[in-house]
């Protein structure tokens, strides 16, 4: 039924404007023809051997109104075809529009069925299998220790959710004071914890080592999402550089992968909230849609900015900047 519809709206679409081209022409035809008669008429009632002033005064009047009435008729047709054309451009941009909203939905609703029932299933069968089976004191650690990090996934993605939901209207940064190298420090700790096994590096670069002022609870959101993001789009075995330091007034995070990196027709699109490159029907990669939507909101109501870049050899490089 959409197909149908939306053949069904080109087709009137193209039939419009091409009545009104036609309508144009004819209207163009009918006063030549007009014209012409009245030129004729013209020449008939006048003597053919005298030509009076007021015959040459007649004549001239009707050339002009023959000028005046096809300019009149020519920027009416083309105002008229201008104006259907935005109007087809407008309605189809919509249904564009709307169509990316149903798919990027579709997606949402597809991903955090995911998001929540597989950490809900791993915690379950944890406490089915501390419940029914006789384990060791080691064996009980580990199996808590995989639940509490399931949960930890469920309350962070839970967290999202609720943070997209207010983060365009109600978001408000709170300004605090940190030294840029217990900031590294914290946020190697947090990598550290969470992925063990990957190599993150971290590069700190800054001539004071007084606090500095800015949104850091908003901008540990922004690492966390970047951070993830960048682990989750590349291999195991290559690294993730981490840069914060401090530019011309500004803080200034970079973090860069080796991932295989985002394609230009995508980098318009991927800070839509919802938005995951790729076919959700076939994905094994966990997320939401939702960090780098709520990054550049939160970088956004600092009044920075957000650039992204092609990384060297491969790979994508997310820089912010935040003014202090």
């Amino acid at each position: 039924m959409k197909r149908h519809t939306r053949i069904l709206a080109l087709i009137t679409a193209i039939y419009i404007v091409l009545a009104l081209i036609w309508w144009s022409i004819l209207l163009f035809q009918k006063n030549e023809a007009i014209f012409e008669a009245n030129l004729k008429i013209l020449e008939l009632t006048s003597s053919p051997t005298v030509q009076t002033g007021s015959t040459g005064l007649a004549r001239e009047q009707l050339i002009n109104t023959y000028e005046r009435q096809r300019w009149m008729v020519l920027g009416e047709s083309l105002f008229i075809l201008v104006s259907v054309m935005i109007g087809i451009w407008l309605i189809f941009r919509s249904y564009i529009r709307e169509q990316h909203i149903i798919k990027h939905r579709r997606n949402f609703l597809l991903s955090i069925t995911h998001e929540l029932k597989t950490p809900l299933t791993a915690m379950r069968l944890a406490f089915e299998t501390i419940q029914k089976r006789q384990l060791s004191p080691e064996q009980i650690a580990g199996l808590t220790s995989s639940s509490i990090q399931e949960a930890d996934r469920l309350t962070e993605t839970v967290n999202n959710l609720l943070l997209s939901a207010r983060v365009d209207r109600k978001y408000v940064p709170r300004p605090e004071e940190r030294t840029l190298e217990h900031v590294c420090e914290s946020w190697a700790s947090k990598c550290h914890h969470h992925w063990p096994n990957r190599d993150i590096r971290f590069t700190f670069s800054a001539t004071d080592i007084a606090p500095v002022t800015a949104d850091w609870a908003g901008l540990d959101i922004v690492f966390r999402n970047l951070i993830e993001n960048a682990i989750k789009y590349s291999s195991a075995e290559k690294p993730v550089d981490i840069s914060l330091g401090l530019v011309q007034n500004e803080i200034e995070l970079v973090v860069s992968d080796l991932g295989s990196g985002i394609h230009p027709s995508e980098r318009n699109r991927i800070f839509d909230m919802f938005y995951r490159i790729g076919n959700e029907d076939t994905r094994d990669g966990q997320g939401t849609g939702l960090g780098l939507y709520l990054v550049r909101e939160i970088v956004r109501q600092n009044k920075g900015k957000i650039q992204l870049h092609n990384n060297l050899p491969t790979g994508s490089r997310f820089c912010i900047q935040i003014p202090l």
